[in-house]
């Protein structure tokens, strides 16, 4: 294009982890939340590489795209218990392509809900904060998660560690598992069982009493998923209050990734576990 927009920028942040409004990265490109929100669960999906409209694309990135743009208005639709969802696409200000998607409600006042989105009070509209909009943020990645949209086939369903003592990592896990986004479940005859979005995490008791060796045969580490780099550091700071043995503090690995961000931290048996954003 021969130009940098918004757009550009924000897709810069994107790869390097330090963009707040980061829902999810499609296929296509980057689901981010819409700041200002002009209604509560405004998204946007944002082309990575950045092009300057929509027909410039091949036909296949051009449906792929679309069909990451309806993929997004599903998992706002069901996110967040709108109506409806508007779509836009424009460009005349940011020409660069980028697709708006909006939730319309019930709660919206009379005659508001016949209004197209432009013709609301943008002005007056909250500005993104994580602490006010990060819930519901993290809702919508969940449900692009679970309708696979994040990820593809062949994923883990679930995982069982071996532990010396049962008592001991259930107490570890059940306070470290919900940093990271795993609910308890119904223990099993064999132990406890924690659920995430897309995986489950069991424990058993080990039958021989050995330290654990992560570069003899079985498991070297095991790494969860963050959805951003201030999740990362979120964690840290709780680890460290609960007094959990933490590796290494968060820090960069380049060599995993552009904007590959890390926690390591190990449990009661010493197994490593990590927490890692990759944008």
């Amino acid at each position: 294009m021969g130009m940098t927009t918004a757009i550009h920028r924000r897709v810069d942040a994107l790869r390097t982890g330090v963009e707040p409004t980061f829902v999810a990265r499609l296929a296509s490109g980057w689901a981010v939340m819409g700041d200002p929100q002009i209604l509560p669960g405004y998204c946007l999906l944002l082309p990575d590489p950045v092009v300057g409209n929509l027909n410039v694309l091949d036909r296949a990135t051009r449906s792929q795209f679309l069909s990451d743009v309806a993929a997004l208005g599903d998992a706002v639709l069901a996110a967040t218990g709108a109506l409806r969802i508007n779509y836009a696409i424009f460009g005349n200000v940011e020409p660069a392509l980028h697709a708006h998607v909006i939730p319309r409600y019930e709660f919206e006042p009379a005659g508001q809900r016949e209004l197209q989105p432009w013709a609301l009070d943008w002005s007056a509209a909250p500005s993104f904060d994580i602490a006010d909009h990060g819930a519901l943020r993290e809702k919508i990645h969940a449900t692009l998660g679970r309708a696979s949209q994040i990820g593809a086939r062949g994923r883990v369903h679930h995982l069982d560690l071996t532990v010396g003592d049962l008592v001991v990592a259930a107490a570890f896990y059940d306070a470290v598992l919900p940093l990271m986004g795993f609910k308890r479940q119904p223990d099993v005859p064999e132990g406890p069982i924690w659920s995430g979005d897309s995986m489950e995490i069991g424990l058993q008791a080990a039958r021989h009493s050995r330290p654990h060796d992560r570069y003899a045969p079985g498991l070297h580490h095991l790494a969860f998923e963050a959805p951003g780099r201030q999740d990362v550091d979120r964690v840290y700071e709780q680890l460290v209050a609960l007094g959990v043995r933490v590796l290494d503090a968060p820090a960069e690995y380049p060599s995993y990734g552009a904007g590959y961000y890390a926690v390591f931290l190990a449990d009661p048996d010493g197994i490593k576990l990590e927490y890692a954003f990759t944008p």
